[in-house]
């Protein structure tokens, strides 16, 4: 199974304020994380995410037409109808194989991300950069031991404002390799 990390951040690689706040970013990004979730029919968001974005006004995941997984390791936790509770990145990609989902989109949470990556599940990434700097905020990786190496296999003027960089993850020789 593919798994592609989207992610939208400033030019620093925040991809929120300290508070969770995205309001620096663009709305083009969430159209085209839309997009890119209906066109992969799947996508895997962290149980932070999934409560930040159950709140906006304006958007939330009930509207995607994909099959949705969230990633919690509380066993209990409630989500709303046609939503997929997983324990880990391990556990949503076997449930999205059981459902005969064959690329997956990962998207918002650092945490989330960085558990992927440590455990080379990430095939690509797709970056969203947005003109404006942040000293403080949440990063696309969050503060760990880990190391990954990229190719970068295009870039693509989104927007006026946007540049979007496209890698592809390198075999890492002390990482085994996923199915």
């Amino acid at each position: 199974m593919k798994v592609i990390l989207f992610m939208a951040s400033t030019l620093n690689g925040i991809i929120a304020r300290s508070n969770g706040d995205e309001d620096f970013l663009s709305d083009d990004n969430w159209i085209i994380f839309s997009k890119l979730a209906k066109k992969y029919g799947c996508f895997i968001v962290g149980r932070k995410t999934y409560q930040t974005v159950q709140k906006w006004k304006d958007y939330n995941f009930d509207h995607i037409n994909a099959k949705r997984i969230i990633v919690s390791k509380n066993s209990t936790f409630k989500l709303n109808d046609n939503y997929i509770l997983a324990s880990s990145p391990k556990d949503a990609l076997h449930k999205a194989a059981k459902i005969g989902i064959k690329n997956v989109i990962l998207t918002w949470g650092s945490k989330l991300n960085t558990s992927f990556l440590k455990e080379n599940l990430i095939d690509e990434i797709i970056l969203n950069v947005n003109p404006i700097l942040l000293g403080q905020g949440i990063k696309i990786f969050s503060e760990e031991k880990f190391e990954a190496n990229l190719k970068l296999i295009s870039v693509k003027k989104i927007s006026s404002e946007i540049v979007q960089l496209h890698y592809i993850l390198l075999p890492h020789p002390t990482l085994d390799n996923h199915a």
